[in-house]
């Protein structure tokens, strides 16, 4: 999908003359910019277009074609009061209709973003900052956004609300500028940059929060930006950037946390569950422990992503484990699914399953790696093999596990004594025959 960006923009009735000239030149620039990197990167951007003066309205929807963007932003009339917070609730409203999540290269995820531009005063600042926890870290779950959104700000001129503007970015782990309008066309150009930086070291994390890497990058591409903006910038970015429960995780081997699920167990949304819709409902495979008492899940919907929850981490339990077993068709082994030991089990491995007939889980897939499917046997072994159908397939899919595996069956079992949570409500259960490939 391609990244969105809602541009937010007061066309209250001070941005007449100048401003409004200078805001169209600098969207303009903005588009230019965007079709260009779309052009020689292959990274495409939708813009809507939300204008809060007297009233607020999405005037363009999210769209690809920037000619037809352009259009509108070329209608816009300055006239009447500022009216932010209706304006910023419009561009929340778009999001939530409309919005999605960018891939880049190398499989990194990017939120959209919120561009906001204001030349003066809102109509009601608290309303306005009651907004922007909408947003942010603080209150995206409570709105029904599926992550927090970032925004951007830009305030044009001397009669500022500044204090207002850096609240908004830094309850939303924006940016905040402040300047002329007559450099709109700058800060727009940078938002367009900072895009491309993220699409060139998407696939190094180290780099793309590396502040030296990124004031290279826009001096390379003839921008000098002060440390201020330049920080503003790099804020944004990681904010836009969907981290993994692996970039910042501590615990990078594969040991198990006493009074935790199994590595490989099948998990929902659980009686403490705050995150929104980042599950879609569906089911899930804990794939790592935490020491600091949360669990690192990777759901059903999204194989390249994992995200950490709450498992006795502040007395918390955002999931629980459910008995589903994973149906994946003829698409081959996906991380959740039940496996035994295959046709090509070598002898050295012995009995490392539990013996003949033992049902393990996949918890976790490196297709690069020789061995590269990783198991967790009911003895609590751990232990990679070889699947590479239609060669080596040193485990295969289970044909016959009927509900009730023993890992599962172990892990109800050590939830059930101290899990009060309510019963949840009935869920389908899917025979594993329909995850054979065979």
């Amino acid at each position: 999908m391609p990244l969105d960006t809602v541009l937010c923009l007061d066309t209250s009735g001070s941005m007449n003359g100048r401003g409004m000239a200078e805001l169209k030149k600098g969207v303009r620039q903005f588009l230019l910019g965007v079709q260009e990197t779309a052009n020689k990167m292959d990274l495409r951007e939708n813009v809507a277009v939300v204008e809060f003066g007297g009233g607020a309205s999405i005037i363009q929807p999210l769209s690809g074609n920037y000619a037809t963007v352009l259009q509108s932003v070329d209608k816009l009339e300055a006239g009447g009061s500022t009216p932010m917070f209706e304006g910023l609730m419009e561009a929340l409203k778009e999001i939530l209709q409309h919005g999605g999540v960018l891939t880049l290269p190398g499989g990194r995820k990017m939120t959209p973003r919120v561009i906001l531009m204001t030349d003066g005063y809102p109509d009601n600042k608290e309303n306005v900052l009651k907004a922007a926890l909408s947003f942010g870290p603080a209150g995206w779950q409570a709105v029904g956004l599926p992550h927090p959104i970032p925004i951007a700000c830009v305030g044009c001129g001397d009669d500022v609300d500044k204090d207002l503007l850096q609240a908004i970015a830094k309850l939303t782990n924006g940016m905040y500028i402040l300047g002329d309008v007559s450099q709109l066309s700058e800060f727009f150009r940078r938002q367009v940059l900072l895009i491309r930086f993220a699409a060139q070291f998407g696939h190094d994390l180290q780099r793309l929060r590396d502040i030296m890497v990124l004031r290279q990058f826009m001096a390379k591409m003839g921008e000098s930006v002060d440390d201020d903006e330049l920080t503003g910038l790099k804020t944004l970015l990681l904010a836009m950037l969907l981290m993994s429960a692996d970039d910042d995780s501590d615990d990078e081997d594969d040991s198990e946390q006493p009074n935790m699920p199994p590595f490989g167990s099948r998990v929902r949304r659980g009686r403490d569950w705050k995150w929104g819709m980042q599950d879609r409902m569906s089911v899930g495979t804990v794939v790592r422990h935490r020491s600091d008492g949360h669990l690192v899940v990777e759901w059903d919907y999204d194989d390249s992503s994992t995200y950490r929850y709450r498992f006795g981490a502040e007395g918390a339990r955002d999931v629980r484990v459910v008995d589903e077993v994973r149906a994946v068709g003829s698409g081959g082994v996906k991380v959740g699914c039940r496996v035994v030991r295959g046709r090509d089990w070598q002898a050295r491995y012995g009995d490392q399953d539990g013996g003949r007939g033992s049902v393990g889980a996949v918890y976790k897939i490196t297709p690069r790696e020789t061995f590269n499917l990783h198991v967790r046997w009911p003895n609590g072994t751990k232990a990679n093999y070889r699947y590479h159908p239609p060669g080596a397939k040193e485990i295969e899919l289970e044909e016959h596990v009927i509900v009730g595996t023993v890992i599962a069956l172990a892990a109800l079992r050590a939830m059930a004594e101290d899990d009060d949570s309510p019963p949840s409500s009935p869920v389908r259960t899917t025979q594993s025959s329909c995850c054979s490939i065979m």
